[in-house]
């Protein structure tokens, strides 16, 4: 694979080696998301698993949002 980028390569790979943190898959009425589990009640949105363009455009749901609520 070939990379063209004026970010340096440190920039560019950083957190590479690290182990990803585990998700979870969160019903939102007709809507799933994937989602990191903060902590308490809130999760933050990783991305939308959707097939509808709309719901790419809801803002809380876009991937960095926070979602309160109880999850388990």
């Amino acid at each position: 694979m070939l990379l063209y980028t004026v970010v340096p390569l440190e920039e560019v790979l950083e957190g590479f080696e690290q182990e990803p943190k585990p998700t979870i898959q969160l019903s939102l009425g007709a809507l799933t998301v994937e989602a990191e589990f903060i902590g308490g009640f809130q999760a933050r949105v990783v991305r939308v698993l959707s097939t509808d363009p709309r719901h790419f455009l809801e803002p809380s749901v876009q991937p960095g949002a926070i979602i309160h609520g109880r999850f388990f």
